[in-house]
């Protein structure tokens, strides 16, 4: 089941243009993952889609939570032209709000800017009173507050939530979920499936600390037949399912479905099954004591030696040495 909550939407504006307020002591991890689908959508379509900037009420430097200290673009009052204007919260601050900050945001609401936030950034929306008959996110100990000091604003337990002109999201990397939602409804559902796909391949949200994301879980409600085959492919590693009975559990020919995965996944349904499968062999490998042999027969391969090729192949490292850490080229990692 999908995080995204599906609200009635108007006329779509599509947002190019993407400020991100920076609050002291602000998540950078949250920062990284709303920016890397934006830079991912430019560099696959070919063209400038979005421009992004990090602001902050002022212009000057701000503390991330990490200690790092950031020097953003510019101050957001100098910035006119933003379609969105995204409010990183910060972490584990006092519940009292700079009022240059709320004006700003007040302001921004008045010119037509869809305003979103990270964090404990709905907490900053709540207090400018750009939240009310909306329904939002908010890092978990933010919640107990909002609902007591703004009733009407309704909380919803979804990681990210769209409604109108307002984008909400919890910590983490559910920026990245919520950011995908909003390329898709700008630039479609071909573009989202590419980024998707890319990001997975790459192992990005891993990186940032969870598993990746299925790709039927960023497309929404859009491809059903699709997602249903997919959601079939994860949730049958052990056994795989051969491609005619897939194909046939959701009343499409073998060639229809090949279409569809060339078309939004851009490679064959057999080997984005392949990748599944690698991918949940990897994480065993990774977290688990399982002899190779095991590893290799709880994801569908039949023997240790067939396991061992098709992953030296995908990840450019044998299975044995993904366990031990030790790096080993391959044909496929040198491509």
């Amino acid at each position: 089941m999908s995080n995204y909550q599906a609200l009635p939407q108007p006329a779509e504006k599509v947002l190019s243009a993407i400020g991100f307020l920076l609050a002291e002591n602000f998540s950078l991890v949250s920062l990284a993952a709303v920016l890397e689908p934006l830079r991912r959508a430019n560099q696959l379509s070919g063209r400038p889609l979005y421009r992004w900037r990090t602001l902050t009420t002022d212009g000057r430097a701000v503390r991330a939570s990490n200690g790092l200290l950031v020097t953003p673009d510019g101050p957001a009052h100098m910035e006119p032209a933003l379609d969105a204007l995204i409010v990183c919260g910060a972490e584990g601050v006092p519940r009292d709000c700079d009022h240059e900050q709320i004006r700003l945001l007040q302001n921004q609401a008045d010119r037509g800017v869809h305003l979103g936030a990270l964090g404990s950034g709905s907490w900053v929306l709540a207090n400018a009173g750009l939240l009310q008959g909306y329904q939002c996110c908010v890092s978990g100990d933010y919640q107990a507050d909002i609902r007591e000091t703004f009733p009407s604003v309704s909380l919803c337990p979804q990681r990210f939530v769209l409604d109108r002109e307002r984008y909400t999201a919890a910590q983490g990397t559910a920026g990245l979920e919520m950011m995908l939602q909003l390329i898709g409804r700008s630039h479609g559902a071909v573009l989202l499936g590419a980024i998707s796909e890319a990001l997975v391949r790459e192992q990005v949200l891993s990186e940032l600390g969870e598993a990746h994301m299925p790709f039927r879980q960023t497309l929404g409600s859009a491809q059903p037949k699709l997602q249903e085959v997919i959601a079939l492919m994860e949730g049958n590693l052990e056994a795989p399912i051969e491609l005619n009975k897939l194909a046939g559990s959701v009343e499409l020919s073998r060639r229809q479905l090949e279409r569809l995965f060339c078309q939004y996944l851009h490679c064959s349904p057999s080997r984005y099954y392949l990748k599944l499968r690698l991918l949940r062999a990897r994480q065993m490998l990774k977290q688990t004591a399982l002899p190779i042999q095991a590893v290799a027969s709880h994801c569908g391969f039949l023997s240790p030696q067939h396991f061992s090729t098709c992953y030296r192949d995908h990840f450019g490292i044998a299975p044995s040495n993904e366990r031990q850490g030790k790096p080993q080229r391959s044909r496929q990692a040198m491509h």
